[in-house]
């Protein structure tokens, strides 16, 4: 949302629901109502309007534009904050792997979950997905052994 669609009014409820922590780096928190997720966000221009996240709007209103091929990531991991220093833009996969997500776990994985390293000797990459190798070996002599069986 351009900043410039912002009323004074606006802008008004905005700071009217953030807190500041007392620390000189703490999280600045909002007192409203979240999104399912976790997000803060806020409704501008009644019912022909819509909702906005609150940590996009102060971002760009204090720091500036956010590049239309980034996302911010929430440095300090708390979807709830809004304080604009304490987002960075980023692309989507490093916002992923940042995260505190399945993508992220596997990413940081350094084993199997038989627990094989994932290293240059071990380590297959398919169709952007690494597997272990002797997992996969493993799997292919089970394979022939059960078709030989059957047959």
């Amino acid at each position: 949302m351009p900043m410039t669609a912002l009323t004074e009014k606006d802008l008004n409820r905005l700071w009217g629901k953030v807190v500041k922590g007392p620390g000189e780096n703490d999280c600045w928190g909002w007192t409203d109502v979240l999104s399912g997720d976790g997000y803060a966000y806020l409704g501008i221009g009644g019912r022909k309007g819509g909702k906005f996240l609150v940590h996009r709007l102060l971002y760009e209103l204090m720091i500036g534009p956010i590049p239309d091929d980034k996302e911010l990531d929430h440095l300090c991991r708390n979807r709830w904050c809004v304080r604009p220093d304490h987002q960075q833009p980023v692309t989507r996969g490093v916002n992923l792997i940042r995260g505190q997500t399945l993508t992220a776990r596997h990413a940081a994985a350094t084993h199997c979950p038989q627990g094989h390293p994932y290293d240059m000797f071990n380590t297959l990459f398919y169709d952007n997905k690494r597997y272990c190798r002797i997992c996969n070996n493993t799997r292919r002599r089970q394979k022939r052994r059960s078709a030989k069986e059957v047959a």
